[in-house]
Parts: C-alpha cells; structure tokens; sequence
C-alpha cells in the first residue's frame, strides 16, 4: 500500500475515533426539527405556517446544546 495512502487513511481513522456522539445527536435533533415543522405545515395547508417557524426556532434552540457539550 502506498505510505501516503496509509498516513491518510490512519489520519481519518484517528480523526473517528475522537468523535463524541454529540455531532450526530445535534444532526439527528435537526432533522427532527426540520421534519416536524414540514409536517406541521403540510398539515394545515400552510395557514399554520408561523406556529411552524416558531415551534422550528424553538426546536433549533434545544437542538444547540447538543453540539455544545458532547456525550461519551
């Protein structure tokens, strides 16, 4: 195998291997969010639209803290 290769490859396994679970988490709370802000919208044919928007901030709000401190 090519040494530049492997350096690279052991560089990216190393770099996995750091990750906490808070990264996914916060991407997992995103598109929940996004999800049910769509469902609430489509829901009522768009008339519900800035309960949406709102129930959505709110969503991304909560969602923020799980980025911030990873869990193990």
């Amino acid at each position: 195998m090519n040494p530049k290769m492997l350096f690279i490859l052991s560089t990216i396994f190393m770099v996995f291997v750091a990750v906490d679970a808070g990264p996914l988490a916060y991407a997992a709370c995103q598109v929940a969010c996004a999800s049910g802000a769509a469902t609430i919208a489509g829901a009522s044919a768009l008339t519900a639209t800035p309960a949406a928007v709102a129930a959505y901030a709110a969503c991304q709000a909560g969602c923020a803290a799980l980025l911030v401190a990873p869990t193990p």
